[in-house]
């Protein structure tokens, strides 16, 4: 016994430390909840204040298709439509063809879904809170598994990503009617 625990021990050890990570189930059950993975080798949250009503945010997030028009860093997205519960899609984002499915779907509050791209997977969730005057605060919590994925996109990296992206959505949203 002594023995296996040698050779299992350093083999998970070494995995974590290369950012293997979770299964896509574990991953997708903390998406459900609206969490991300705390023990991911990257991780990320950024916030934004956006002067337009969680329904304006809302419905710019949940349109997939529509994405390319007002962020700059999806390239295009393919989804029957709207953002659902359960809905799968894929975006393409530089080079990455992303493949996700949404995991928690609460209309004007949080949407979350989970990717997988190479050996990457990922956790997006998005919270809207409501705020005075037609205003609305956006968190949004991102984090990423996969071989070497700290190496190849650490956390500082995948901040500034979602910042822009959050930038993006707050000026489709205030110059929308």
């Amino acid at each position: 016994m002594q023995e296996i625990f040698k050779v299992i021990f350093p083999l998970s050890a070494l995995l974590a430390l290369i950012g293997c990570g979770d299964s896509l189930d574990t991953l997708n059950r903390l998406a459900a909840a609206g969490s991300i993975h705390q023990g991911a080798p990257v991780t990320a949250e950024v916030q934004i204040q956006i002067a337009a009503t969680p329904a304006k945010v809302w419905s710019l997030l949940i349109d997939a298709p529509s994405w390319p028009k007002w962020q700059s860093q999806i390239d295009s997205v393919g989804a029957t439509g709207p953002l659902t519960n359960g809905s799968r899609f894929w975006w393409r984002t530089g080079s990455t063809n992303i493949h996700s499915q949404v995991q928690l779907f609460e209309p004007e509050r949080r949407l979350s879904w989970t990717g997988t791209a190479f050996t990457a997977k990922a956790i997006h969730v998005w919270k809207l809170d409501s705020e005075p005057d037609n205003q609305t605060l956006v968190t949004v919590s991102e984090s990423m598994d996969g071989l070497l994925m700290a190496q190849f996109f650490p956390s500082k990296k995948l901040k500034e990503s979602d910042a822009e992206w959050l930038r993006a959505l707050k000026l489709a949203a205030e110059q929308q009617p």
